[in-house]
């Protein structure tokens, strides 16, 4: 009989470690509770920061006391994350590549605006919109099956990284047009032929041209706004089908293969009828119905 899995213990795992390479394994794990601790509450400081900056478009709705109330919210959470960005730095082995890898050129990017929070200069204040780039810190956690406790197969992750891309697009998009056609267009010209009301009207325009629909009910008026509209349809036709092409591909593969991990060297998906791994020859139990 198979026994089960025993849970890994961090304690355990960081015996004998110093310092930095504890902190190192704590943002790197994806098996013990301690280390989906971590991961699951910058998840959930990142759905807060980008409620809020929904939120806070609303800002005549909700008045100013709530507007300065969400603005301290939003500089401890980004304190939180210029710490994290720091450790992350401090436990990298090879700093440069650690500098230049994707994941932490996304944590750099939703800290900038941080640092720009009290300036009204015209040229810096751009950089407050990169708080929309904030989404972008998921990508960190649809990158391993691990993260999901075991639960999920690799197509079924692929599906999640193809529905977050579609809200990321949706959201980014928004944010970008809202700005554009609300703000910079109210600076400019001011509230006559104002289109873009609220972030609920940036959402409509963006879903509607991404589906093609295009009622033209509100059209972007500003430059910014059209180049914006161009990146959005780019961005749909350039990731969304790379994704749907893998998961078709995948799909493919595992049509005739059966999801049996073999225990020896964890080599995944076998011939339906193989009894031995094709890798290291190690026996496959498999089970099958009204057999033993």
């Amino acid at each position: 009989m198979t026994q089960p899995k025993k849970t890994p213990n961090a304690k355990e795992l960081t015996r004998g470690m110093t310092r930095k390479q504890k902190v190192r394994f704590y943002f790197d794990d994806l098996t013990t509770p301690q280390g989906k601790a971590v991961d699951f509450g910058v998840i959930f400081l990142i759905a807060i920061l980008c409620v809020t900056y929904v939120v806070s478009t609303y800002d005549k709705a909700i008045g100013p006391t709530a507007l300065a109330f969400i603005h301290y919210i939003e500089m401890f959470i980004v304190g939180i994350f210029i710490v994290e960005y720091i450790l992350r730095f401090w436990v990298a082995e090879h700093k440069v590549k650690h500098f230049f890898n994707v994941y932490s050129l996304i944590d750099l990017i939703s800290i900038l605006p941080f640092f720009f929070t009290f300036s009204n200069l015209q040229f810096v204040r751009i950089f407050r919109v990169l708080r929309l780039f904030r989404i972008l810190r998921f990508l960190r956690f649809l990158r391993d099956e691990r993260f999901f406790f075991g639960t999920v197969r690799e197509n079924e992750l692929i599906i999640a990284r193809i529905i977050f891309t579609i809200f990321a697009i949706i959201f980014v998009s928004s944010g970008l047009i809202y700005y554009q056609e609300h703000v910079v267009f109210l600076e400019e010209r001011g509230p006559k032929d104002l289109k873009i009301h609220s972030f609920f009207d940036a959402v409509y325009f963006t879903i509607v041209t991404l589906t093609t629909v295009g009622y033209g009910d509100i059209t972007p008026q500003t430059q910014g706004g059209k180049i914006v509209t161009i990146l959005m349809i780019l961005s749909g036709v350039i990731f969304l089908p790379w994704q749907i092409a893998t998961l078709i591909r995948k799909f493919l593969h595992s049509l005739n293969k059966r999801d049996v991990i073999c225990t020896n060297c964890g080599l995944k998906y076998h011939d339906r009828d193989a009894s031995h791994c094709k890798s290291c020859g190690y026996i496959i139990y498999q089970e099958f119905e009204n057999k033993f």
